[in-house]
């Protein structure tokens, strides 16, 4: 995994619609406008503002953006790129780190990527 800190990111227009909470009460959202569909795989963005800052290095994360595989026949997800902010709004960014290799796997349940995986897969 490579990590580095980014000074500055492109906007991105987006429409987060909110999916539900995790299992620690973290609110998610997808943007739904974003998402891209081949066949059982979808690809979105989305989006965590955590109850509680969490310690990320030596940053305090309030937020966080991913951009993810989602394969609705199998229930798997991958992360492709996750932006880490320090503030709640998403404007502040702390760290991002890329994914060298696509890796799917099962996410458990009350999870980030199982609330945005139902709600990617639901239409």
């Amino acid at each position: 995994m490579l990590v580095f800190a980014v000074s500055c990111v492109a906007a991105r227009a987006a429409s987060w619609e909110p999916a539900g909470e995790t299992a620690g009460d973290n609110q998610v959202f997808v943007d739904i406008e974003s998402m891209r569909t081949a066949g059982n795989l979808r690809t979105a963005w989305v989006r965590v503002v955590y109850r509680l800052p969490i310690q990320a290095g030596n940053v305090r994360v309030s937020s966080m953006q991913a951009l993810a595989h989602f394969d609705c026949g199998s229930g798997e997800n991958a992360g492709l790129r996750v932006l880490l902010y320090e503030d709640a709004e998403g404007e502040k960014l702390a760290l991002a780190r890329e994914e060298r290799e696509v890796r799917f796997g099962q996410e458990p349940e009350g999870s980030v990527g199982r609330v945005a995986h139902i709600r990617v897969c639901r239409d």
